[in-house]
């Protein structure tokens, strides 16, 4: 008994005196957001210290934690509840995901936690569930509300976030501590926080342009944009009610705030009134334009005005953006989507937090191509979180998303590629989706697969992905339907064709981790290379009624949950081993540079011109665009840079 006590004892001390932030695994292979400014502190067991109660881990939908990360939660319920933890790095940013209850009316409640650092009092921290709770209806409605019944409907959504710029750093090794202050029996439920260091302010002195302007903080902001069009508009620190639609309708315009922990703009406009519903978001059609360093909130917290798909309640970020634009470091919550964008070409979406809205958190759409969205963070949003659909007659064509982290994702799946030609993700994570991790589908109308190029998906983990079937509200997607971790499917409008899937791991999938089905159309030419599967709850692979061919090499099954590794596949699906020649996979990181007597030759990649750069940065060579293998003659001795243009990839070489 006294050496148990010691040890517990110890054990304390030690949660007391070391940093708590948790690692991800995925960090040191480049995959994800693995460059993030923040550290994670979870409210779990053996990772804080609490007076509270751990939520159990569960994947039944009715219970609360099954939306948290892990599936582990911690509650507070009474007054002076408290949870703890040491941090590792200085910080004054904190982001807080947490859960209290919805009121009978669907407009939330609110509660409060004391800040303490080293059991000082530091501030009040006001959370408030207005945003959060969306309700479908039991019998299958598409589109969720956010007005409450028990009987007819079930909640989701059940987590948002508050961040804020603290009034004081928490020093490095410092026990920062959320007490619950309020004297109710209302549970105020803690997922995880982090903690970051907030940059400097960008100030107007800042900012190199020499045709740049000053918002004034008092005149209206959307006119004060078109007003001064093609030039460089900075939004200083504050939070800014905007009541309508922010339109650029000039080239060359860029809007730059202070960052996105100083500037908010918060689109005021009611979603409730016929009137007003869509009066929010940035939204423009002309090319060379910048968005940079902008909160971007709204009173908004439904999908769409009286719940018809028709009143949509407008993206943070809409239109086309045009040509050669960029939107970076930018934070968007609560709209219907973080962004939707139509017929970009080469646009660049970079550093971005895309958290807690309530359909897609950005999706390259209706003709976009040539676009890269990378080093983002997407959380908590109630569609694909990552997506390209080549809705209508437009096909996407070459978009990128790449070192993005998608994280409890709560409908559909956290990547998806519908219809479009050879677009590509790689490097990504993928962590606690309800229902499919990654997708391509068939489901939506448009332009089809294309039969040219390959689209490509590689370099991506995937953490408790897919849903059993079951009943709604309680097992399966919104209608009680199973997806895999990796969810494809020849469902109805074209064939899925021409994709290629490699170098995945697949970890603890909560049903099948991948499931390849046909409905009306077919699977032609799926590449399935170099998959691990370790952990599901039923099958490795599944087939559902598959017609089509496919070419698989060195699948890894473990730990599976079925007594067989597959199902039986049907025999209209020619799906056959093939390691050899036929089955070409891109990968940037395998591959090869040699050299001979100051000849160079690159080879083993696909789809994408090769540049080299000396040790300056000077250009000495760019390729075609080719495959397989690029030769680059007469390179005097000396350090090398060689760059997969497609895919902004860069090894580093020495000629001897």
């Amino acid at each position: 008994m006294r050496k148990t006590s010691f040890l517990l004892i110890f054990l304390f001390f030690a949660l007391e005196s070391y940093a708590q932030s948790i690692s991800f695994p995925d960090d040191v292979r480049e995959r994800g957001y693995y460059n993030r400014p923040y550290k994670r502190y979870e409210a779990e067991p053996e990772k804080c210290i609490t007076n509270g109660n751990f939520l159990s881990p569960t994947y039944v939908q009715t219970e609360l934690q099954s939306e948290a990360s892990n599936q582990i939660a911690t509650l507070l319920l009474e007054k002076e509840a408290y949870i703890q933890w040491t941090n590792d790095e200085t910080a004054d940013g904190m982001t807080i995901r947490f859960s209290i209850p919805d009121n009978a009316a669907g407009s939330g409640t609110k509660g409060t936690l004391a800040l303490y650092v080293n059991d000082v009092y530091v501030q009040d921290i006001t959370l408030d569930s207005y945003w959060a709770w969306q309700y479908f209806l039991k019998n299958g409605q598409k589109y969720p509300d956010n007005v409450p019944d028990e009987n007819m409907k079930f909640p989701r959504m059940r987590f948002d976030e508050i961040h804020l710029k603290l009034d004081a750093q928490i020093p490095k090794d410092a026990v920062f501590k959320l007490v619950k202050k309020d004297d109710n029996d209302q549970a105020y439920t803690i997922d995880f926080v982090e903690l970051e260091l907030v940059p400097p302010p960008v100030n107007f002195e800042d900012i190199e342009s020499e045709n740049k302007l000053v918002y004034d903080g008092e005149s209206d902001l959307a006119a004060f944009v078109i007003q001064n069009g093609g030039k460089t508009l900075y939004i200083p620190a504050g939070k800014y009610n905007v009541n309508s639609r922010i339109s650029i309708v000039h080239a060359g315009t860029k809007i730059i705030g202070a960052g996105m922990w100083y500037t908010e703009l918060y689109f005021s406009a009611s979603s409730d009134q016929q009137s007003t519903y869509n009066k929010r978001g940035i939204e423009t059609f002309q090319s060379d334009i910048v968005i940079e360093g902008l909160f971007l909130n709204t009173v908004n917290n439904k999908r769409y005005y009286n719940n018809d798909d028709r009143y949509q309640v407008g993206k943070g970020l809409m239109g086309s953006f045009g040509s050669n634009s960029v939107i970076k470091n930018v934070w968007a919550e609560h709209f219907e989507c973080g962004g939707w964008i139509d017929e970009a070409d080469n646009l660049t979406v970079s550093h971005c937090r895309f958290r807690n809205n309530y359909a897609d958190g950005m999706n390259l759409s209706y003709g976009s191509k040539n676009s890269t969205v990378e080093y983002c963070s997407f959380r908590n949003n109630g569609d694909d979180d990552m997506a390209s659909w080549s809705r209508g007659n437009k096909m996407c064509e070459n978009n990128t998303f790449r070192y993005c982290t998608a994280e409890n994702n709560w409908r559909a799946s956290s990547l998806g590629f519908f219809g479009g030609k050879e677009n590509k993700a790689y490097n990504c994570v993928i962590i606690d989706p309800m229902e499919a991790g990654f997708r391509l589908t068939c489901d939506f109308p448009g332009r089809e697969f294309s039969n040219e190029g390959y689209s490509q998906l590689y370099n991506i983990s995937v953490y408790k992905g897919g849903v059993k079937n079951g009943v709604v509200g309680v097992d399966g997607d919104l209608w009680g339907n199973q997806q895999g971790a990796i969810h494809l499917n020849s469902s109805q409008h074209y064939d899925l064709q021409n994709i290629v899937i490699s170098n995945i791991d697949l970890y603890d999938s909560k049903n099948d981790a991948v499931y390849i089905g046909s409905g009306n159309k077919s699977i032609q030419n799926l590449v399935l290379s170099d998959i691990r599967i370790d952990g599901t709850q039923r099958y490795g692979m599944y087939f559902s009624n598959t017609k089509g061919n496919g070419r698989y090499c060195r699948i890894e099954y473990i730990n599976i949950g079925a007594t067989t590794d597959t199902n039986t596949m049907s025999s209209a699906f020619d799906f056959v081993e093939d390691c050899g020649a036929s089955i070409k996979i891109q990968n940037i990181n395998q591959f090869k540079i040699s050299s001979n007597e100051g000849i160079m030759t690159v080879s083993g990649f696909e789809n994408t011109s090769v540049s080299v750069f000396d040790i300056s940065g000077r250009k000495n060579y760019q390729s075609a665009t080719l495959s397989d293998e690029a030769v680059i003659p007469h390179l005097d001795p000396g350090i090398y840079v060689v760059k997969l243009d497609n895919y902004n990839f860069t090894r580093k070489t020495i000629i001897k």
